[in-house]
């Protein structure tokens, strides 16, 4: 525990210890003089020599319970106190400049600093300014720089709290401890004439039913109702759990009530108003709370309707344009020699800024490690990698399990250069173990997509297939590594069926809620004969027709195959040089980033 509140907590004890003892001290002398001055006819005396004797106890018993009041007082206070910092006018540095890759973004922002800044003026033309900026969108893409940046900006206090920061094991502390945030905010406004909240991941605090997430493997509110009448667990889900009786519910509504509730009058004049029979005057709070989350599905609909959080702003992934401004930004701080930020900025597709910034860090560290003060396209291209596809592990490999590995990541190097060369470039080809695959052909788009056809999702699916099959055409069997293949394709190959509309019919299973990772979803799926026997079809058809392909390039697999057998990675120019030499010049050509496919005619 912090010194300062092992005084808060020591110093009411010692005062009242203090205290009982000066006045056992000063009673003992009163009743000593009684005793010598005064006679026991006195009886004025006598009862004065009674009382003395008994102060003592009575006083040391008052202490005790004014004690036990003063600890209780202390407990709620200490409970009531969140974790929140307070950021000052001119304390920070971070502006609407340091935000990069997201311009739409920011000056949707900016336009509500303006208005926040113009409250008064905008309250008295009739208008409503916004109260609340929910930042919803991917991990990495800049909403909590965008707080940074209003912090630094906006010119009055910025509170920063985290959702996780109410969360107690009292029930209503965390109601108190919103309370108390608004409270403070409310001071700010009268003394600033404004004050901004910023709470961060508030899906861990506003999700519907509250904040208390199952804490039994595989139950949730959603399958409660399988468990037995009656059972223990189903009503201790029910309780704690259900839409409304979830201690986070609490917190929810306290903060609905706190952001678009009723405001009271305030001070001796709700009073005189009263007596008087005027109409009170209701102060109005320059508060804007800012939120950021990446669950913003999972909110509870009552915070995102207007006069709570008004705007509500998607801050997604940058385009192309988007990455070279935050690579522009981010490289002028290190030392770097001659890059092509073009280039760089075609590579990242799908980069988040933090992404980017991580690959800069890191290609920093790469050049220090090799004694050069200065970064190089060489340093970011292995950080990159580093990125993508983590550190390498070599392991051991027995002669059959590497020759084996070697032929699996070569069919997925050939499926993935006949099927989808137009789209994508390998970029790596290994048999050296990172993380959890013994292998791994690694891609990357060559043009920015938001959407993909029916022919790129079977392509995908073929891909995923193409080192199980590559095993069963060189082994005639296959075996445990092709495991994560066939889960992927098997996921593709739902959503292809179920989601996409691709298939036989053209139900989406995904409209039943589930969570992010769909395991609901997927289960119901699974679960219909109808839909189980079309995705167990899908796959078959696309493994026969890889299996015909790898057949016809029988030569070329086993050229990747001896290459990696040789030398285990192929990465960079050797990488190109063999994709050259195996494919016609015309379809190796459509590897390279510098050339693009001609449309078919």
């Amino acid at each position: 525990m912090p010194l300062s509140n092992r005084l808060k907590i020591w110093t009411p004890r010692i005062v009242v210890v203090l205290l009982v003892y000066l006045a056992y001290l000063w009673a003992y002398e009163a009743s000593a003089t009684c005793a010598t001055v005064c006679t026991a006819s006195d009886a004025n005396a006598a009862v004065f020599h009674s009382i003395g004797r008994a102060l003592p106890y009575v006083l040391l018993g008052l202490a005790f319970v004014s004690l036990g009041i003063v600890e209780i007082g202390a407990m709620f206070w200490m409970m009531a106190r969140g974790r929140s910092y307070i950021v000052y006018p001119h304390e920070y540095d971070t502006s609407f400049e340091d935000v990069r890759g997201q311009e739409p973004v920011v000056e949707s922002v900016r336009d509500v600093v303006k208005l926040f800044r113009g409250f008064r003026e905008f309250k008295e033309l009739g208008g409503s300014p916004p109260k609340g900026i929910l930042l919803e969108g991917p991990p990495g893409t800049g909403k909590t720089l965008l707080a940074k940046a209003v912090a630094g900006t906006v010119g009055v206090p910025f509170i920063y709290t985290s959702a996780t920061s109410f969360a107690t094991m009292f029930m209503g502390a965390g109601n108190l401890r919103v309370m108390a945030l608004f409270r403070k905010a409310k001071k700010f406004v009268r003394q600033y004439n404004g004050a901004v909240i910023f709470i961060d991941e508030i899906d861990a605090l506003g999700s519907r039913g509250g904040s208390v997430s199952a804490a039994f493997s595989g139950i949730t509110p959603l399958n409660a109702e399988a468990l037995p009448e009656g059972s223990p667990t189903r009503n201790l889900i029910s309780r704690f759990m259900g839409p409304a009786n979830g201690m986070g519910a609490g917190i929810v509504n306290e903060l609905l009530v706190q952001m678009d509730g009723l405001v009271m009058p305030r001070g001796y004049r709700r009073y005189v108003s009263r007596i008087l029979h005027l109409k009170p005057r209701v102060p109005a709070y320059n508060i804007l709370v800012i939120a950021a989350t990446n669950r913003a599905q999972v909110l509870d609909p009552a915070l995102l309707r207007p006069g709570r959080f008004d705007r509500k702003i998607h801050v997604g992934l940058p385009d192309k344009e988007g990455r070279r401004d935050v690579i522009g930004y981010y490289l002028q701080k290190v030392q770097h020699g001659p890059l092509d930020l073009e280039k760089f900025a075609q590579v990242t597709i799908g980069y988040s800024p933090a992404r980017i910034k991580n690959i800069i860090n890191e290609a920093l560290i790469i050049a220090l490690q090799d004694g050069r003060q200065s970064l190089t396209w060489e340093d970011l291209w292995q950080a990159k990698l580093l990125e993508e596809i983590g550190l390498k592990q070599p392991v051991k490999y027995t002669d059959r399990e590497k020759v084996r590995t070697a032929v699996h990541e070569a069919g997925h190097a050939v499926a993935s250069h006949e099927l989808r060369s137009d789209d994508t470039r390998i970029q790596v080809i290994t048999i050296i173990k990172r993380q959890e695959s013994l292998g791994l052909v690694h891609s990357m788009e060559l043009e920015e997509r938001f959407s993909k056809t029916r022919e790129d999702v079977l392509g995908d699916i073929k891909v995923c297939l193409a080192g199980m099959v590559a095993e069963e055409v060189w082994f005639g069997t296959s075996s445990t590594g092709a495991a994560s293949d066939l889960q992927q394709a098997t996921l593709l190959a739902l959503q292809y069926v179920g989601q996409w509309g691709m298939g036989k019919h053209l139900l989406a299973y995904t409209v039943i809620p589930s969570s992010d990772a769909n395991p609901q979803t997927i289960t119901f799926m699974l679960g219909q004969d109808q839909v189980r026997d079309e995705v167990d079809a899908l796959l078959k058809q696309c493994k026969g027709e890889v299996t015909e392909l790898l057949r016809s390039r029988r030569v070329a697999l086993e050229r990747i195959r001896d290459e990696l057998l040789d030398r285990e990675e192929l990465v960079g120019d050797r990488l190109e040089d063999l994709m050259n030499e195996i494919f016609p010049v015309d379809v190796a050509a459509r590897t390279t980033i510098e050339v693009k496919a001609e449309p078919n005619d």
